[in-house]
């Protein structure tokens, strides 16, 4: 939450975010935690490089093995949300905090620090799961497929939450008119009946005021923010 400074402490903060360009933190994948990466890239890729040697070695009917093992349920799942977690990160600047698929043309935000309300990092899971289940949050970087109980959630364009999370940066604003940036474009996802009782739906990326943003750097990314009078 943001810190009780005096008058001339939030003056000092002020004159610290008007410096231009003034980058404090940078986070780049934040939300590829070791776990996600062990299953959605360094597995299959162990077994595909198995299935060619044991090609060359043994018997060539092993080369069919290789094109199709990223294509076994669980290693497709695990390896389309790696690619969707990719390029999730977060900036410390003079501005505010730019969250989000840094680099990209959609899906980056710039949130200016007088737009923000407070700033924490939780470390809780089980926390972090019960905000987006009494916000009725879908996150597609966190379920490949639309989850049982969730076909009428919302994706609200700040949550960032992958699978195995951690730490995740927990930002309310204030004034989310003030966000810069654009969303995805609308997606679809599947429930195939399984899961939910629609085959797909089409799902439209909202502008809201909670963002939920995972870091690897708690510690670091804690010290960045209490600059700017949030701890």
């Amino acid at each position: 939450m943001r810190r009780g400074a005096g008058d001339q402490d939030r003056e000092q903060y002020r004159e610290r975010d008007r410096e231009p360009d003034r980058e404090q933190y940078r986070e780049l994948h934040a939300a590829l935690s070791a776990p996600l990466i062990a299953v959605g890239g360094v597995l299959p890729a162990l077994l595909m490089a198995a299935a060619a040697v044991l090609g060359v070695v043994a018997d060539p009917a092993w080369f069919v093995a290789v094109p199709l093992v990223p294509l076994v349920p669980p290693f497709l799942m695990t390896i389309s949300l790696l690619m969707r977690n990719r390029r999730t990160g977060i900036v410390v600047g003079a501005a505010g905090l730019t969250v989000g698929a840094l680099g990209a043309d959609r899906g980056e935000y710039l949130i200016p620090w007088t737009a923000i309300d407070s700033a924490r990092i939780e470390t809780s899971p089980r926390l972090v799961d019960a905000m987006l289940k009494a916000r009725r949050i879908f996150s597609p970087t966190r379920y490949w497929g639309v989850p049982r109980g969730m076909a009428d959630f919302a994706i609200p364009a700040g949550v960032f939450v992958p699978p195995f999370a951690g730490a995740v940066l927990v930002i309310n604003v204030a004034e989310p008119t003030s966000i810069v940036g654009q969303p995805p474009r609308p997606r679809r996802y599947f429930g195939n009946y399984l899961n939910a009782n629609l085959f797909s739906r089409s799902y439209q990326v909202e502008i809201s005021s909670l963002w939920l943003v995972p870091t690897r750097d708690p510690e670091g990314l804690a010290a960045a923010l209490a600059d700017h009078g949030f701890a």
